[in-house]
């Protein structure tokens, strides 16, 4: 499932150095966890371009923030311009992101860090996967 998924995202061909996937996708694409969805924080500039693209839905997260929704084939993609919770430098975020099959994933450290801010019932699970999947790859 999650291989489609990404495979569709990758169609949106989105140009390189301006989003990175966060969320769950990071471990979506190791398969450490089936993902329904794709989360993606992207710079001012590609955030403002979305924007006037008819296919792009503006919205606000849970937290607050601006976002912008698309309907994409296999599942919904979400695009923001800040992450939370916690104080995320976006543009350095994008910059070390990973690129696994041609697309930028978030490091998954970083994910480990923001599973830890957020500390809810799914995080403590997914936490627990990402540290044992660190420790057996370092």
């Amino acid at each position: 499932m999650n291989k489609e998924l990404f495979e569709e995202f990758g169609k949106l061909n989105l140009p390189v150095g301006e989003y990175a996937i966060f969320g769950s996708g990071p471990m979506g694409i190791r398969n450490l966890r089936k993902c329904t969805d794709i989360d993606f924080i992207a710079t001012d500039k590609l955030f403002t371009e979305l924007k006037r693209q008819p296919q792009w839905k503006e919205g606000v997260t849970c937290l607050g923030m601006e976002k912008l929704d698309c309907k994409n084939g296999r599942g919904d993609v979400e695009a923001i311009k800040e992450w939370a919770p916690g104080s995320w430098n976006i543009e350095q975020l994008i910059k070390n992101a990973e690129v696994i099959d041609g697309l930028p994933f978030v490091r998954l450290e970083e994910v480990l860090k923001w599973k830890k801010l957020w500390g809810r019932e799914k995080d403590q699970k997914d936490i627990k996967i990402i540290e044992k999947y660190l420790e057996e790859c370092f």
